[in-house]
């Protein structure tokens, strides 16, 4: 049993040797490496949320960005809607005053020739009457031949 007890002693005496040079060398060592490779797994997660935070708020402000554009797309389409009617009507109302100019002309023109056709009449009925006169005049006639010359004058005129 003593050496039972030697061994475990030799054992335990043993393991406390390699406990205190492993950690001196190796433990410490490995303690660090892997608490600096914690330190720098948490930097990058905190370095990707960051990252991310900067990413969502880019994306806020990219959306705020295209509405505020939409935005005056539609007011500049809405003014060129109006200015487009506006000149819409501009046109039609320059096409009215032209048309209205021009059946005033037409009028005009209307007129003249109503006088000037009217003339032309008148100038014929003189021209016939006194045509009629001096056939009259010529032929001093009874009241018969008067009448019978003035029928036939009358049926010449219908065939002119």
């Amino acid at each position: 049993m003593q050496t039972l007890v030697a061994q475990v002693l030799t054992s335990v005496l043993a393991f406390a040797i390699f406990y205190v040079v492993a950690k001196r060398l190796f433990w410490t060592s490995i303690l660090t490496a892997i608490e600096e490779r914690q330190r720098r797994i948490r930097n990058e997660l905190e370095r990707i949320d960051e990252l991310k935070a900067k990413v969502q708020k880019l994306e806020q402000e990219y959306q705020s960005h295209l509405a505020q554009i939409e935005r005056e797309a539609n007011q500049r389409k809405q003014q060129e809607i109006a200015e487009g009617k506006r000149i819409a009507e501009e046109i039609k109302e320059q096409a009215r005053r032209e048309a209205k100019a021009e059946i005033a002309r037409m009028h005009q023109i209307l007129e003249l020739e109503v006088d000037r056709v009217r003339a032309e009449l008148k100038a014929e009925v003189v021209r016939l009457t006194l045509e009629a006169a001096e056939r009259i005049i010529e032929e001093r006639l009874d009241d018969k031949k008067h009448r019978e010359l003035v029928a036939r004058f009358v049926e010449e005129l219908s065939r002119q």
